[in-house]
């Protein structure tokens, strides 16, 4: 079993990577929902993916708005 360290308000936080269901940005900082709990970092979002082995696709793409008249 692998476990991630991160750096919460309550002190160090150990998850378990096959265990995150999802991780999203809070006002200040990053909450990192497993499938018992939910956790609050420090790290930024990124951060926290590239920590838990996920690989971010960023879609970088203009948004073209089609104009109706």
């Amino acid at each position: 079993m692998q476990l991630v360290k991160f750096d919460g308000h309550e002190g160090t936080i150990y998850v378990n990577p096959v265990h995150v269901v999802s991780v999203k940005k809070a006002l200040k900082d990053t909450r990192i929902e497993t499938l018992a709990s939910a956790f609050t970092v420090k790290e930024a979002p990124e951060v926290v993916a590239r920590m838990l082995g996920v690989e971010v696709a960023i879609d970088v793409t203009p948004q073209i708005e089609m104009k109706r008249g």
